[in-house]
């Protein structure tokens, strides 16, 4: 079993390679390639554009007013590459870097997808916790979580423009089915009235493509 049935069929989105497991080396890169990759990940510009970057994630997306990015475990390059907002599936190199944050409570790490793109790195902070979904897929799914948890909260007496956040999200279970496997998170979303979880219900179509069910 799935879970609980869901309410309405939100949208589709091109099907792509769920983030799990540990990434590792593209083998169709050069080792040239890769070393030239590998300083510039170590490089000040990079290293200092990735705490920026997830700093003002921090601030933006979860409303922590001090943010602080003290510490990195390195990135690794991923297997396959996949979409990621505006730019869709890079042509270069593609890999996850993961950093700790100080500063919004207990110290925890975030997870950074990140791409190089026209010459430029392209960083997308990647939510807390087991969801299954690709940058892109993630990106489209929580501005529907979001947009939804707007109208609740506020008929639930939250200001239109108080800050709304989905702190994480944890797969629960999948199930085959004809035209691949279909799967249930849960989004756990904070408004003015505390945490609420969200069952999310992903389902591929005969298209390729996957349909995102909110609860």
């Amino acid at each position: 079993m799935i879970g609980p049935a869901f309410k309405t069929v939100v949208f589709g989105l091109a099907a792509a390679f769920a983030l799990s497991g540990a990434p590792q080396a593209d083998a169709a890169q050069s080792a040239l390639d890769q070393k030239k990759l590998k300083k510039y990940l170590n490089s000040a510009a990079y290293v200092n554009k990735l705490r920026f970057v997830v700093a003002a994630y921090e601030a933006r997306v979860n409303g922590c007013k001090t943010p602080k990015v003290a510490g990195r475990t390195g990135a690794k390059l991923l297997k396959s590459r996949v979409a990621m907002p505006d730019i869709g599936v890079p042509k270069s190199a593609q890999w996850i870097d993961e950093v700790r944050v100080e500063g919004c409570g207990k110290p925890f790490k975030r997870k950074v997808v990140a791409a190089q793109h026209q010459g430029q790195a392209v960083m997308f902070p990647y939510l807390a916790g087991s969801t299954r979904t690709t940058p892109k897929l993630q990106f489209e799914t929580m501005k529907l979580v979001l947009a939804a948890e707007r109208k609740r909260s506020t008929k639930a007496g939250c200001k239109k423009k108080s800050h709304l956040a989905v702190r994480n999200a944890k797969f629960v279970a999948q199930a085959k089915m004809k035209n691949g496997v279909m799967w249930r998170e849960t989004w756990t979303v904070k408004s003015c009235k505390g945490n609420r979880k969200v069952g999310v219900l992903f389902a591929p179509d005969q298209d390729g493509k996957i349909t995102v069910s909110v609860e």
